[in-house]
């Protein structure tokens, strides 16, 4: 627990160290650099010059897993679905074959978060197979403070067409859109709050008060429930885009900033059921152990779709390589 609430809130200060470190960095190159390299117009304004672009960039912003609830979900559960925050790691190659058009490609790695809290009730039909006296009963479990926070890890390959313009002789916008792939590579859930469990045994009309832990009927804090989400299809696809502006400040090098967006299309979550056909309960109770298991919301059967949603900011160096033959420029 508290690995995970330090992670959380250093996480956000050290990406913010880590963009202004860049920008620094790369500042420092600016100032350092000739003068007569500063106005290379030669990277836009000649009639044809294919131009190689490598990129390596970092961002970070509200990346967050858009979870969907099912029909039983909706009508069971009052959980609210809080926003998270996550980072972005790029290295991208572009080829303009056009001096304002290009297509990239390359590799990213990115962190998605999320969390759902509230206070809710939830109830199951089960079948008590205790060996004296076998019958069906109610299994009721509120919840109240309830919070789980979830985390997914990804390997993203992107593929888009860059388009380009000039601002001025080194400043540029640019823009990408495109399509990639994501491959989920690392899961994290842990859930938080207090539990009580009663039960209704309507052959007898018997009521069981969260005072018989023996039976699994008492109060339980969850600070300790945590796993993997293990119902994730290991691969998606995903809508990019960005735009930004690039200044070249030598003929090799320049900086990159601007904003990203992603959106996964299609549903990431697989519809894993049960032995029953069902997909998994929350909490369940195992009668020969006496244990309990929290299957965490995004396994249960209370979520039926992930849609991850990035929007951030980002900043990058890029390297420029050139085409000598068939560029028209002076002085190059």
């Amino acid at each position: 627990m508290y690995l995970c609430k330090r992670y959380c809130v250093t996480m956000p200060k050290r990406l913010f160290i880590l963009l202004v470190s860049l920008l620094f960095v790369s500042g420092s190159y600016v100032v350092a650099g000739n003068r007569d390299t500063l106005h290379t117009t030669y990277v836009v304004n000649s009639d044809y010059v294919p131009t190689h672009v490598v990129t390596a960039s970092l961002g970070g912003g509200m990346q967050t897993l858009m979870p969907k609830l099912t029909d039983e979900g909706r009508t069971t559960l009052g959980l609210k679905d809080g926003l998270g925050a996550g980072m972005q790691l790029q290295a991208l190659y572009t080829y303009y074959i056009h001096k304002y058009v290009g297509i990239t490609g390359g590799l990213g790695f990115e962190l998605y978060s999320g969390n759902m809290h509230g206070a809710f009730s939830d109830s199951v039909y089960l079948y008590d197979n205790h060996p004296n006296n076998q019958m069906n009963y109610w299994l009721y479990s509120d919840y109240t403070n309830f919070k789980e926070r979830e985390q997914l890890y990804m390997l993203t390959i992107p593929v888009g067409v860059t388009g380009r313009i000039n601002l001025t002789d080194p400043l540029q916008l640019r823009g990408t859109l495109g399509l990639g792939m994501n491959m989920i590579v690392g899961s994290h859930y842990r859930g938080d709050g207090q539990l009580t469990t009663t039960a209704y045994y309507p052959d007898y009309n018997l009521h069981f008060d969260p005072d018989l832990p023996a039976h699994g009927f008492s109060q339980y804090f969850m600070g300790g429930y945590q796993g993997k989400i293990e119902n994730t299809f290991p691969v998606s696809m995903f809508i990019i885009a960005d735009i930004g502006a690039h200044y070249q400040f030598t003929r090799r090098w320049g900086i990159y900033g601007g904003l990203y967006f992603s959106y996964t299309c299609f549903n990431a979550v697989r519809p894993t059921v049960n032995d029953a056909g069902r997909r998994p309960e929350l909490v369940s109770y195992d009668n020969a152990t006496k244990q309990w298991t929290y299957s965490g919301m995004i396994n249960s059967k209370f979520v039926e779709a992930l849609h991850p949603f990035a929007f951030g900011v980002k900043v990058g160096v890029t390297i420029t390589y050139l085409s000598p033959a068939k560029c028209n420029c002076e002085a190059w």
